[in-house]
Parts: C-alpha cells; structure tokens; sequence
C-alpha cells in the first residue's frame, strides 16, 4: 500500500478505535449480553445452500431500534434524501460468558450522495463533516451504511475496497439497503469469524430494543422492514410516533473479571435461524446469589401473604428469618489466575487485530511483535498463576489452562509463519 493510502487511512482507523487511537486497545464496557431484549435477525438462506450456518461475526452485533430506525428513514427511496452515513457505537464485553460484541446506537448522514467514481477522496471528506459528532458520541466508529438503487445486494469492487481498507475491524460493519417499496431488502456485510470465511456473505444481527419497549406479552415491535431477513421470534412493525430511549443501551456493570469457562465463545453460530446458546453456566459465586434472592423473595411473599390472610385476626404472626448462608469467596489463588487468564484473553484479542492488519499489508513487522510480545508476557503471567493453584485447581481451570494455552499455540504458528523476528 502507498504512503499516499496509509495516510489518508489514519483518521478513519482512529475513530474505529476509539479514543485510544490506531495502535492502541478500544476500550470495553462490562454489560451483561442484552439477547432477552433482542430481535435476532437472519438472512434467507441461499436456496442452494439451505443448511449452511449463519456466521456472526468476530463480535456480536447489536443494533438500537432507534439506529434502524433513522437508517431507515435516510435509505428511503426519495431521491433527494442522503445515500451515505457512518454507523457509531460503542463495545462491551459480557463479565458473565466473555463474549465481545458491539452495540451500533447512532448515525450520521453524509451530507451528499455518495461518489462510485471517487470514493475515497468523497469517504474523507464525509468523514471530516463528522468529527463534531463523533467527538460528541465518544465511542467507536462501528461501519457506515449506504444505498443501492440498482446493484441490489452486490457489494460492488469500490464497496469491497472501502471494507477491506477502512471497515476491516472485528466490530465493524456495512449496510446495504435496497429502497423498493414494494420489497424493501437489505443487508449487513462483516468481516468473517473463520480465516476460510467471506465478508461478501450477508450476515445476521440483533435489533436491541429499549428496556419499556419490551411488552408484557405479544409480538415483539420492529423497525426493520427488509424482506429478506427473518426474526427469531413473532414481531411487528412499530408504531409511529416511537421514540428513541437511552435505555436501549446496555447497563454497565463494575469491571470485574469474567470466571473462565472452556465453554464460554467470543465466536456464535446461528443455524436454522435459531440462536444456538453456547454461553457457559453461571459461575458457583452467581448462583448463590442467585439462590440467596430467591430464600428472601419466598420469604418476603410468605409475609405479605400472611397479612392477606389473617389481615382482619388482629395481629400477623411473627415472621421468622430463613438462615442464609454467604457463599464462600474465592482463593485468592483463584482469583490471580482468573485476572491472568483475562489479560491474556485481552492481549490475544489485541494480536489478532494486529494480525488482520498485518496480513492486509497495512502494519509491518514491528507492531506485529508488539502485540506478540503484549501475549507472550500475558501468557508467562498465566502459566505462573495456574503453577501457583496447588490444591486449588479444579477440573474447570484445568480446562481453561489448556484452551488457553493451545490459542497461544496458534497465536505462536501465525506470528512464525510471518516471518518476522522474535523481539528481544
């Protein structure tokens, strides 16, 4: 790649990381993964290929009802309106089963139509009538989002350029819309989970609704109208008139570490359409919680009931406290490891970006050892830390131990078959 290329990429890489800049992590939210308020939504499969599986994606991908919804109103079929904006979001991490994914939550329209003839000059010249925006949101630029009146569903050459370039990232994305009113479609493009996969293949998403926009019973509502996708669950159109609510944004939760867990995937496959859950059990620690609400609410409903039926006999009858129980903490052996086992996870997270690039020819040989080097002490911390459990290793952390050290393993292979030398 020209120097010319590298330079006009930089603003771009900035915002897909963030404050933290292009050769740096971007920052992660601790938020329990929102699927119990999320329309998952999958394209028809091609009928040639019924039972291929759905791929994800590196990252979960979510997208605000509200982000759809303002999409959808600047991809209408009006000539006049804008065909080009940028996607902004913001990414988490879920505490309980590890999983990343993004949460797209805003737009921002270009002000004129896109140019097929010269689309990078045209790319950065939207994107500098962004920053006031951008800098107003202070997350992550998730993708953009544009209009094909007469491609269809094709990711035309300049698309795939502009993807592979600008929008390669894990948690970005591009949105295709196709404007007929009489079938509208349209189509999200991300990179693949799978080194084999493509990311011309259009692939599904969640659509995040707001915490009171869940009703009580009944289809879900949706602001989506493409007719080449389908919901997991029964949904209908929203109603007009429907505002935007900043509850569509996941809670975040105080950054503790997630417990490992050989189960746990940053990784999900949709076949059939349907989620298939690979998220782990809840760790021992949450379950007593959990068991400890439940020994409060029952005994919380006995007293009010007790005053439902002897409320005209005069006085209730005493209420007697269940004994609990606190669930017991953890070794602080346990603990370190379960720390270290993060970092490494973290810094493997970061070498795999760095890989991408690497192999796209956009970084060379010194930040790619970089982040091998960030893995490898992460990875020597780790192998310490589980030396140091004696008697409190469990089958569990066993099995976490070996998962990690075989992804080390084949972060190992990539970083030689890269040629590259080994920092000092």
């Amino acid at each position: 790649m020209s120097d010319e290329k590298r330079s006009r990429d930089v603003p771009l890489r900035h915002a897909a990381q963030g404050a933290g800049g292009p050769d740096a992590s971007p920052a992660h939210h601790r938020a329990v993964l929102p699927v119990d308020r999320s329309v998952l939504w999958t394209p028809i499969r091609d009928p040639g290929d019924p039972d291929g599986p759905a791929e994800s994606g590196p990252y979960e991908l979510f997208f605000a009802r509200s982000a759809l919804r303002r999409i959808g109103s600047q991809t209408g079929a009006e000539e006049n309106r804008s065909s080009f904006g940028f996607i902004l979001g913001r990414l988490y991490r879920c505490p309980e089963s590890g999983v990343h994914y993004a949460v797209a939550d805003e737009i921002v329209p270009a002000q004129e139509p896109m140019s097929e003839d010269a689309p990078d000059p045209y790319l950065l010249r939207a994107w500098a009538g962004t920053q006031e925006a951008f800098d107003r949101h202070g997350g992550v630029l998730v993708g953009w989002y544009h209009v094909h009146r007469l491609l269809g569903l094709i990711l035309s050459e300049g698309d795939r350029e502009m993807n592979e370039r600008y929008f390669s990232r894990p948690w970005q994305c591009c949105l295709l819309s196709v404007p007929d009113p009489a079938r509208p479609m349209g189509a999200i493009f991300r990179p693949s989970a799978t080194p084999e996969g493509g990311g011309d293949v259009p692939a599904p998403f969640r659509e995040l609704l707001a915490v009171e926009a869940m009703p009580s019973a009944g289809p879900l509502p949706t602001a989506l109208r493409w007719k080449n996708y389908v919901p997991d669950r029964e949904v209908e159109l929203e109603r007009d008139g429907d505002e935007a609510s900043e509850s569509e944004v996941p809670v975040v939760v105080a950054p503790e570490p997630p417990l490992p867990d050989p189960t746990s995937s940053m990784t999900l496959v949709l076949p059939d359409n349907r989620l298939e859950h690979r998220y782990p059990r809840l760790p021992l620690r949450r379950k007593s919680i959990m068991w400890l609400l439940v020994i409060v609410a029952v005994a919380v409903g006995g007293y009010l009931g007790g005053l439902q039926l002897f409320g005209s006999g005069g006085e209730p009858p005493p209420v007697v406290t269940a004994p609990v129980q606190r669930p017991p903490p953890v070794a602080p052996e346990v603990q370190q490891f379960m720390d270290a086992a993060t970092e490494l996870e973290e810094a493997m997270l970061g070498y795999e970006e760095r890989r991408q690039d690497f192999d796209l020819g956009r970084i060379g040989c010194e930040l790619l050892a970089g982040g091998y080097a960030a893995a490898d002490d992460a990875f020597v911390v780790m192998a310490g830390s589980y030396a140091g459990l004696g008697e409190a290793v469990t089958d569990s952390l066993s099995a976490e131990y070996e998962r990690l050290t075989e992804d080390t393993n084949q972060l190992n292979q990539h970083f030689d078959a890269s040629r590259c030398p080994r920092p000092e």
